[in-house]
């Protein structure tokens, strides 16, 4: 099994994947607790999600869509509110009935990307998002699908970061050389984030100065 690139044309469906995945996932319970529109609602901002990831990043699933891994590139590793709206996220959440979701969901990521920002402050690259549809679990397809992320950045001798509210996912990422770096509680609210770096040249590669963001 190997990782490909997503077609525009599959993002609908890779957004429903995404949005089972990540039904019970401890940000999104937080933010949407009332589950008969979690669903619904999770789909369309995974929808956004992936126009952004398509746009400005790379975003890779399985020939049969049994998951989605979104990569951010050095230079594009700050999720910038201008380029969400040119991704399609709405102006003014309130609009299409996400505002209590889009308020809870800004507060935390005021707080990722300042410990985003403060841990790796130089290029890298930013593993933004990781899903595999739940009956398809247990499979090794993540690791396929975070390949080509982990490959271009021992290339260019660069590390690797992300962040996950799910404390049942450290070991996975433990065995891929991610190591944490820390973690911290949303402000207002009991729940945590951790955050972790996969540091550089693991397996050798070239070492490289770009930096754009």
């Amino acid at each position: 099994m190997n990782a490909i690139r997503l077609e525009p044309s599959q993002k609908e469906h890779a957004a429903r994947v995404w949005a089972r995945s990540f039904f019970d996932y401890p940000l999104m319970t937080f933010c949407r607790p009332d589950a008969r529109g979690r669903a619904r609602c999770l789909e369309r901002c995974f929808g956004w999600t992936i126009s952004y990831g398509l746009r400005y990043g790379e975003v890779y699933t399985t020939a049969d869509l049994a998951g989605l891994a979104i990569w951010l590139p050095p230079g594009r590793t700050r999720v910038a509110p201008w380029r969400c709206l040119m991704s399609g996220f709405p102006l003014i959440p309130s609009l299409v009935g996400l505002g209590p979701f889009f308020t809870q969901m800004a507060r935390n990521e005021r707080s990722a990307q300042r410990a985003h920002r403060e841990t790796v402050p130089g290029p890298h690259w930013y593993l933004w998002a990781l899903a595999v549809d739940p009956d398809r679990q247990g499979q090794g397809i993540g690791t396929v699908l975070i390949r080509p992320g982990l490959e271009k950045a021992d290339a260019a001798c660069l590390p690797c970061y992300l962040e996950t509210h799910n404390q049942k996912s450290i070991p996975f990422y433990a065995k891929h050389g991610f190591e944490t770096a820390g973690t911290e509680q949303v402000p207002g609210t009991d729940m945590r984030f951790w955050y972790f770096v996969r540091k550089p040249c693991v397996h050798g590669g070239k070492e490289t100065g770009e930096h754009r963001e």
